[in-house]
């Protein structure tokens, strides 16, 4: 199988592999490093290689829930550059008889790596609520995120640190995955440019809302660097905080 030649040829290869039960297709359909980051998980699952992709991929446990199909949502293009799209997406898994098991909605993350594209990350949170169910996660979130956005402004290092969980997922220029897995990690890497404490402006908003998960896009611009970002931000404990980040620049 070629690889994807569009960024939404991926999204789609993304499904009808996995409709096909075909490990290997599926595998193919990924960019790698290949990140899955979920609310209701608390570490992401990194695959290297479609090697160890395909060896990991399984449907018995959808198919003991009478899974017979999945039913993709129509993308919607959230942020783009020439080599990496931010899709706002999801999908239904249906039995035989088309009635529902379970939705979700995720951001899916595709790039191109050497002329071809696949999907690098896919951030869910675990359902799919709206109306006055979506009201409060959604309100958590997007403090965690005003929250963020003011301790880049003021400098704050060790409130910045406060805003994610760890392990976090930081999706980068395409093939480039870094993971913050402590405090510690967040602040020798980061610590010196949020220190910077240069003022921010920003737009935001929701993009999906589950139990536990909210994906926000933003438009960010800090001290003359302007870029786009998604959050996925998630309760843990009790505790909202973000635990994947990626962003789109379309100046490099």
């Amino acid at each position: 199988m070629t690889r994807a030649q569009t960024a939404e040829a991926a999204y789609w290869r993304f499904f009808t592999t996995y409709n096909d039960r075909s490990a290997a297709g599926r595998a193919e359909a990924m960019s790698y490093p290949h990140v899955r980051v979920a609310a209701g998980r608390s570490e992401p699952i990194i695959t290297d290689t479609a090697a160890e992709y395909e060896q990991l991929d399984n449907w018995t446990p959808v198919l003991q829930q009478g899974w017979a199909y999945t039913q993709p949502v129509t993308p919607r293009v959230v942020h783009r550059s020439p080599d990496k799209v931010h899709f706002a997406g999801g999908w239904t898994r249906h039995r035989a008889d088309g009635s529902a098991i379970s939705h979700n909605r995720l951001l899916y993350i595709a790039t191109e790596i050497d002329g071809g594209w696949g999907i690098q990350a896919a951030f869910g949170v675990e359902g799919a609520l709206t109306g006055a169910a979506a009201a409060a996660p959604a309100a958590a979130a997007m403090a965690v995120l005003e929250r963020t956005m003011s301790t880049l402004s003021s400098g704050d290092v060790q409130s910045w640190l406060d805003c994610f969980h760890y392990p976090a997922a930081l999706i980068l220029a395409p093939g480039g995955i870094e993971v913050m897995q402590t405090r510690a990690d967040a602040e020798r890497d980061y610590g010196p440019w949020v220190s910077l404490a240069q003022p921010v402006e920003q737009q935001a908003s929701v993009v999906a809302v589950g139990p536990r998960g909210v994906l926000i896009e933003q438009h960010i611009s800090r001290g003359g660097d302007t870029f786009e970002q998604c959050f996925l931000v998630v309760e843990r404990d009790g505790v909202w905080a973000t635990s994947g980040v990626s962003a789109v620049r379309n100046d490099v």
